[in-house]
């Protein structure tokens, strides 16, 4: 049986960890021993234990501590594995370093399309701390590709969802729309993730003041907490739009985000392949995206929505304009876009690939 060992140094949850419970749960179907280190308090512990997980711990937020790199040692010595994957940025920077001279194979996956640049920081981590990166989009592949990384060091793989918790969703509109709050006659555009500028909840905020005169029932609802949730709410309120820009925090359970949008939008300035777009998608929505990272692979401009310039408040404003006087369009698009993500990001392609790349490094 094989032994993999996952090093995660996120303590939060969100995409990224979402599709590592996805991994873990497919390698478990295939016969693959895992176990996981974490930081400290991490939230992925509690999916870790209901996997049935062996959890070793280690302050992976915190390179400077003297037992790091004991218990990462420790930990590498107590899993025996056979492949190391490396979850995240940090964990691979202090995880491959902590791995030097182990017989294991490593792994790590690229999840976001900031610049890679070459040398010690960059490119040259994912030469000399793992022996193969997967890139989760083509934006992220080009930027590793910048970075100095060769090409047979890098494997496409689309990350995925299942579609069935998504699907049908806008049968229940009138029902979510209550429970959130939304009038029934409202034009919903939403957005759920983290409330961060990269983000670009900004950005959106100012393109929905171009338009929110001309579409009186149009409202705005970003769902989700984090450190941007005042200042966009004090935004709002600026522009003459508080009681038009629905700021709720994290919405549980999320499908009543999706169940309630009439569009929905990702106007990020980095992105990796967004989990939400992929949500909105299978739940057929149409989307006003941003260029940022993987966005333009999901939607297809003028097919399923819009892909505009990372920034471009002229341009976002004029694509949700499109589809507050053309609902019809709307429906049409989000129709073709499920049908684009169930053909290109299911769950069921995500594990066997991964695992292809696995099984190739164990050859």
């Amino acid at each position: 049986m094989p032994r993999l060992l996952h090093v995660l140094a996120e303590k939060g949850y969100s995409g990224g960890e979402v599709q590592l419970r996805l991994l873990i749960e497919h390698f478990q179907r295939t016969g693959f021993h895992n176990e996981i280190v974490l930081a400290p308090n991490a939230k992925f512990r509690a999916a870790a234990l209901d996997l049935g997980l062996t959890v070793h711990e280690a302050p992976l937020r915190r390179w400077w501590r003297p037992d790091l790199w004991w218990k990462l040692r420790t930990a590498y010595a107590r899993a025996r594995p056979d492949v190391i994957h490396f979850a995240d940025g940090r964990a691979l920077i202090l995880g491959g370093l902590a791995a030097a001279g182990l017989p294991a194979k490593r792994f790590t996956i690229r999840r976001i399309d900031y610049p890679v640049k070459k040398g010690l920081l960059g490119g040259f981590r994912y030469t000399r701390l793992c022996d193969h990166t997967i890139a989760i989009c083509d934006a992220i592949r080009q930027r590793l590709r910048a970075g100095g990384v060769p090409d047979d060091r890098i494997t496409l793989v689309y990350d995925g969802l299942d579609p069935a918790p998504w699907t049908g969703l806008q049968q229940h509109k009138a029902a979510a729309r209550a429970r959130l709050g939304i009038a029934p006659d409202a034009q919903v555009i939403s957005l759920a993730g983290v409330l961060r500028p990269r983000k670009g909840q900004h950005v959106l905020i100012d393109a929905f003041a171009r338009i929110a005169n001309d579409h009186p029932r149009a409202v705005l609802f970003l769902a989700g907490g984090g450190s941007e949730h005042e200042r966009l709410r004090a935004q709002a309120a600026r522009l003459g739009l508080g009681a038009r820009v629905f700021l709720p925090g994290p919405v549980k359970p999320v499908h009543d985000v999706y169940a309630a949008s009439d569009v929905f939008t990702m106007p990020s300035f980095h992105e990796g392949l967004c989990n939400a777009c992929l949500e909105a998608g299978f739940a057929a929505l149409p989307q006003v995206v941003s260029d940022a990272g993987g966005n333009g692979e999901i939607v297809v401009d003028g097919q399923t929505g819009a892909v505009v310039p990372r920034g471009d408040v002229a341009a976002l404003a004029a694509a949700l304009r499109r589809y507050l006087r053309d609902p019809e369009l709307g429906v049409r698009h989000g129709a073709a876009g499920r049908e684009r993500c169930l053909a290109k990001f299911t769950a069921d392609r995500l594990g066997p690939e991964v695992e292809a790349v696995v099984r190739r490094l164990l050859a």
